[in-house]
């Protein structure tokens, strides 16, 4: 082995110690750079949750005007000539679906931005669920579909008040949407294992097994083709299920011959009322205050 003189050697240890400072100096600029797109991915963000929140407002304030207004005028309706009856009932169903359609656009915005935090309040289930099916009167009498509710509709649970409507909006919706006229849509409510089960079955259109996996992905739909035969956009199922979650809950699917249920699961989160209800009682149920 040859030796190496002592220059040689120097030599040798000032050259590393330059390709180190050159690996230091790179490794920093590549650092700093990465500090510039993360502070403008930063600033990104927080332009798009602005804009999310000024069209949200620019939208939502003109459409619940227009849906207080018609909906005033259609209640004092009886002195109005038949045709414009029609007509502001026309109104008043188109906005409300524009609504509803944006509520979904909006909250899947907010979904994919990270906005969405739970404001968890007592919400009567009876109550929200009544609202509910009242909003799709229009589309229930043009198709014929009747809406039966049973089991424990009278609980009253700690949630986000407004998810939960968004989710049995869109679950109630769909229902409508797929069953067959005259065929009724079934909606069944129960507490077990300290959870809120709802099911809502429809004997409409059934989802083939292989497509049950992806049904819930954004913006799919199975109806496709040049002529579809049900509209939408797809985010419905997949509004329902990120809120769901964030909700500490779960959904299912299950198919039969015609027909769907889906069934969501909430954990129920007991009020203080509800716990002194709870430690008071027989253990055999949940006494809430009525009052929402």
């Amino acid at each position: 082995m040859k030796e190496l003189s002592d220059e040689a050697l120097l030599n040798e240890v000032r050259r590393r110690m330059s390709l180190s400072e050159k690996t230091i100096l790179e490794q920093q600029d590549m650092l700093q750079e990465m500090q510039r797109l993360n502070a403008r991915l930063e600033q990104s963000e927080a332009m798009k949750s602005h804009f999310i929140s000024n069209i949200k407002n620019e939208i939502n304030n003109p459409l619940a005007s227009i849906l207080a207004l018609t909906q005033t005028i259609v209640d004092k309706q009886s002195s109005l000539p038949a045709d414009v009856q029609r007509n502001l009932k026309l109104i008043y169903n188109e906005a409300y679906a524009l609504d509803f359609q944006m509520t979904n656009i909006m909250t899947a915005a907010e979904i994919e931005a990270g906005q969405v935090t739970p404001q968890w309040v007592e919400v009567g289930v009876s109550q929200v669920l009544e609202q509910v099916i009242q909003s799709f009167e229009t589309v229930r009498e043009k198709k014929g579909v009747p809406v039966r509710v049973g089991g424990d509709t009278a609980v009253q649970f700690v949630t986000d008040g407004r998810y939960f409507r968004i989710i049995l909006a869109n679950l109630v919706s769909n229902a409508i949407k797929f069953s067959n006229g005259n065929d009724a849509v079934v909606i069944s409510l129960r507490i077990t294992d300290e959870q809120l089960v709802i099911s809502i079955t429809n004997a409409g259109s059934d989802i083939p097994q292989e497509d049950v996996a992806r049904i819930f992905d954004r913006f799919t739909q199975l109806d496709t083709g040049t002529v579809k035969k049900y509209q939408g956009h797809g985010l419905g199922l997949s509004v329902i299920r990120s809120l769901v979650e964030l909700l500490d809950g779960s959904i299912a699917v299950t198919t039969q011959i015609p027909g769907v249920t889906f069934t969501v699961r909430l954990p129920v989160k007991a009020s203080e009322e509800g716990f002194r209800a709870l430690l008071g009682g027989d253990g055999s149920e949940i006494l809430f205050d009525e009052a929402f």
